[in-house]
């Protein structure tokens, strides 16, 4: 009976271990990793206070098992270092950065890139705003992606393009088939080679990179550069003229091996499953519904707000402008007209419409700054020649129809919001020039 007692004694000191040992929580990877490793010599140590097998017989059997695990562990990393396996593409996990993401590679001035021809198939079921709220997931979009031969989103390798588009995500658009594209749309409506060169994240200093690399070698007659009020001046350094040295650092072949390792995508899923999602409810009071063509309401939500500029934002406008400068007079030497883009944030599109519905106090109070002014200004200011397209006014015009130009729990344009984009520049390249309409 005191035997009993004590074995019931020592599973109970053992357990309340384990609990303060994971209720302590699990912060990161290394976390994770740590507490594995304490659990597991906390287990063996209790079956050795507990079992009747005598003391060598319980260390064989702790070396044994150990070797076996660590061994098989090992065989399966080596598939790894052999480049045989990706586990992270396997276990469909994300990396710290974009270069550590399936399909990415290191790019020594643009920080990251898209594998040459990469392709991938999926669903697309919740938004970034989905994501950060935890919300149901929406009915699958499927998509079919595929990347040129230097990682964009063109069906083809171009050798030669009447159109360029450059820009990030609002012109990559990976959550859309290629046929959705602005670009695509294009293309249908002139009857020319449009080259999309966007990439999701980059920004204006990345963007100028893209057009002196690829842009320009394609010989185009026109560059769009498409300017997404959302993010892009808040990626630009206001004294800074380089690309973040972070995105630029290609030396680190091991990290790149960790990135893709079973260990370290077997810690990141089981950190996901443990933590569950964790919904940031400050983005709840960002919402409203809205009434399509049909009647049926959707409810938005929203995540950029179009504020008034700090003095900080002053100065990306002065890093910005010298960036379009200098795009502009590249595009000119070589007989190229430039055109800017403008790509306004949802709020700035349903604000006020009488089929749009704030539906907290907060939505009601957002304020709504005159940034696609003064970007015009500043554009007139460096050349009459550089031609402005503010693309709000399509957009609105399309939502006040009942058209969901936006996805309703992510910042990005639906298949319709491309649509509406691609026609309206398309109508502006052909102010510009009338060879543009489709013979």
């Amino acid at each position: 009976m005191l035997k009993d007692k004590a074995a019931l004694m020592t599973l109970a000191i053992f357990a309340c271990g384990y609990a303060v040992l994971w209720v302590t929580g699990v912060t990161s990877t290394g976390d994770l990793l740590g507490d594995l490793i304490v659990g597991y010599l906390l287990a063996w140590g209790l079956y050795a206070l507990v079992s009747d097998l005598p003391r060598g017989e319980i260390r064989t059997r702790f070396i044994l098992m150990t070797l076996v695990g660590s061994s098989m562990l090992g065989m399966a990393e080596l598939l790894g270092v052999a480049g045989l396996i990706n586990y992270q593409t396997l276990l469909g996990t994300q990396g710290r950065a974009w270069f550590d993401r399936p399909g990415y590679v290191r790019d020594a001035e643009l920080g990251y890139r898209h594998e040459a021809h990469y392709q991938a198939r999926g669903s697309f079921v919740r938004g970034n705003i989905g994501e950060a709220l935890c919300l149901p997931a929406n009915p699958p979009q499927e998509f079919d992606i595929r990347y040129d031969q230097h990682g964009f989103r063109n069906d083809e390798d171009l050798d030669r393009a009447e159109v360029v588009v450059v820009g990030d995500s609002y012109v990559e658009s990976p959550m859309l088939s290629n046929s959705s594209l602005l670009t695509s749309t294009m293309k249908r409506l002139s009857g020319s080679a449009v080259a999309n060169l966007g990439i999701s994240g980059y920004g204006p200093e990345q963007e100028l990179i893209v057009l002196k690399r690829y842009g320009l070698s394609l010989q185009p007659k026109v560059i769009v550069w498409t300017f997404f009020e959302g993010n892009d001046l808040l990626q630009l350094d206001p004294e800074g003229t380089e690309v973040d040295p972070a995105l630029s650092d290609v030396s680190m072949p091991r990290d790149d091996y960790w990135m893709r390792s079973l260990t370290r995508n077997l810690l990141v899923v089981s950190k996901r499953v443990m933590s569950g999602c964790v919904p940031n409810r400050t983005f709840l009071q960002f919402r409203g519904l809205f009434r399509d063509m049909s009647g049926k309401q959707t409810e938005l939500y929203f995540w950029e707000k179009p504020a008034a500029l700090k003095p900080t934002d002053r100065l990306r406008l002065e890093r910005l402008r010298s960036i379009l400068a200098e795009a502009h007079e590249l595009s000119r030497q070589q007989g190229v007209r430039f055109v800017v883009a403008f790509a306004p944030v949802k709020y700035r599109v349903h604000r006020g419409l009488e089929n749009f519905e704030p539906s907290t106090p907060e939505m009601r109070e957002w304020p709504v700054n005159d940034l696609p002014g003064e970007l015009e200004s500043m554009l007139k200011a460096i050349s009459p020649d550089i031609h402005f397209i503010d693309l709000t006014s399509p957009l609105r015009d399309a939502a006040a129809a009942g058209v969901l130009t936006y996805l309703p729990d992510d910042t990005h344009w639906t298949a319709e919001g491309q649509r509406v984009a691609g026609e309206a520049i398309h109508r502006a390249l052909i102010d510009l020039n009338p060879q543009f309409a489709k013979q």
